[in-house]
């Protein structure tokens, strides 16, 4: 690995590292200061935290923007710059005003807007890099959540040290202020990327043999299937993300249930569940080599039903075994949809503004579920939001499942099958997919066949001729047909393109 390399990939690992810092202070420790320290007016705080969310629906035209009006090296740099800069600078404002419900809107609404810049700018160098090859995509994904997990990991043992009586504000403010030292690194970014590196020239080594190949970069034209595959997947992401309306209110839960000392044991051991989540990532790291990704995510949704209903009876030992396994599928299904929305936008144009677009499904959530969280937390307990998440995720869990079933049809352009039926032995049926390109032929075929061949109308989701005949040479001889003009309309296609 050289040096230029390196520095790729040592910038993708600052930026990612710190971002999560942030993160870990929205996830765990802020809600438990605004709930149980302060305890904030909750429809305020459900109203603010849901209105700053809105923030991040500019991602995907900021992706758009990047796409068509970014290209030249230095704009993305400068892009790049200035929202670190106000990334740190906002968060140092927000430990000044931390108490003003108000103030906390605004520094989230630019947090958020800040951090949207900065992923857009990562997404577009991340897929230019990555193109079609699976090794070096894995490999950034891997870093990427690596450097999530070693920050998350670092404001629980900053948590542990510095805030000794939960109840005690000026702890707190020694936690936040010491939080902001360790955004600095993201300053470092500018050094990094700024000496020598060139955004629009990489192309790093694929160390996957199999794809060594000279890669076509012919933007992809999708298919109508191919689309209503990907916004059912995107559906089913938006209900399976409704574990986050017990998320905000999580860390109260666990200080009122288990008490202090129970919420001091899961944040000192916290970084148990980032040894769950780096089990997840090199899970799915070759899970994903191995099998189609929406197998992956299916299987581990209904694995995950079951363990999060279990929270809801559990102990403390017992809640920390379900919450590392929760964790450790929580993060397959993560990647596994990243890898597959990777795929799906890495070789068509504006691909930085799909594949942000369809990213956009945790925002949905957050906009839905967190505030909903909130709110309900007043009235219902944990528990049921508990519950009311496994019954959305198992509706999440038939989406995954019908996108999957109209994949597998799609790609049945034809099919052969042998039938055994009572008392008249076996026989051979022919399912053929009616398709708008072949069907003038089609028929012509049929009409051909017309004395030797029964034709029925069948609907698999998408409409089938069912052909049935007494004669086994008549039925393969229409496959043979069939064939024939499947490669024709093939070739041709490949001609126009």
């Amino acid at each position: 690995m050289n040096l230029r390399e390196n520095r790729i990939y040592s910038g993708f690992f600052l930026i990612y590292f710190t971002l999560s810092i942030f993160d870990a202070y929205f996830i765990i420790y802020i809600p438990l200061y605004y709930l149980n320290i302060l305890n904030v007016n909750r429809v305020e705080l459900a109203f603010i935290q849901g209105l700053t969310y809105l923030t991040l629906f500019v991602t995907p035209f900021l992706g758009f923007l990047y796409d068509k009006y970014i290209k030249k090296e230095i704009q993305s740099k400068i892009i790049l710059y200035i929202s670190c800069i106000s990334l740190c600078s906002c968060f140092l404002i927000f430990i000044l005003y931390k108490e003003i419900l108000i103030l906390y809107g605004i520094f989230v609404f630019v947090y958020f807007f800040s951090k949207s810049m900065i992923r857009t700018v990562m997404s577009g160098l991340y897929l230019k890099i990555v193109g079609d090859s699976r090794g070096i995509k894995l490999i950034f994904i891997t870093l990427v959540n690596l450097a999530s997990i070693l920050g998350y990991l670092g404001i629980s043992l900053l948590f542990h040290f510095n805030v000794l009586s939960i109840f005690t504000l000026s702890h707190w403010d020694s936690f936040f202020i010491l939080g902001s030292f360790l955004s600095f690194p993201i300053i470092m970014i500018i050094f990094i990327f700024g000496k020598g590196i060139r955004l629009y020239d990489i192309k790093l080594k694929n160390k996957d043999p199999s794809k060594n190949h000279e890669i076509d970069k012919t933007p992809m034209r999708f298919s109508q299937n191919k689309i209503i595959i990907m916004v059912i997947m995107y559906i089913a992401f938006i209900l399976a993300s409704s574990d986050l309306i017990y998320t905000y209110p999580l860390s109260s839960w666990i200080l009122d249930k288990f008490t202090e000392t129970g919420f001091r044991i899961y944040s000192s051991l916290y970084f148990i569940f980032i040894i769950g989540q780096i089990i997840g990532l090199y899970s799915a790291k070759l899970l994903c080599k191995k099998f189609n990704e929406k197998s992956i995510i299916l299987v581990s949704l209904i694995s995950y039903i079951p363990l999060l209903f279990l929270l809801t009876i559990s102990n403390f030992p017992l809640f920390m075994v379900l919450n590392f396994s929760l964790f450790i599928l929580g993060y397959i299904i993560i990647v596994s949809y990243t890898s597959f929305i990777t795929d799906f936008s890495s070789n068509s144009k504006y691909k930085t503004f799909k594949f942000q677009l369809f990213q956009t499904y945790s925002v949905v959530a957050s906009i839905i579920f967190t505030p909903l969280g909130i709110i309900l937390y007043d009235f219902i307990i944990v528990e049921t939001l508990m519950v009311i998440a496994c019954v959305l995720i198992g509706i999440s869990g038939l989406f995954i499942l019908s996108a999957r079933l109209i994949d597998k049809i799609h790609k049945m352009k034809f099919k052969l099958k042998i039938k055994r039926e009572k008392n008249k032995g076996y026989r051979l049926v022919l399912y053929l997919r009616k398709n708008s390109e072949m069907e003038r032929d089609v028929k012509s075929l049929f009409n051909f066949f017309k004395d030797n061949i029964s034709i029925l109308n069948s609907r698999r989701i998408f409409r089938f001729y069912k052909i049935t005949s007494k004669n086994a040479a008549i039925m393969l001889s229409l496959c043979s047909a069939i064939n024939e003009i499947i490669l024709e309309i093939y070739f041709n296609l490949e001609e126009s393109l």
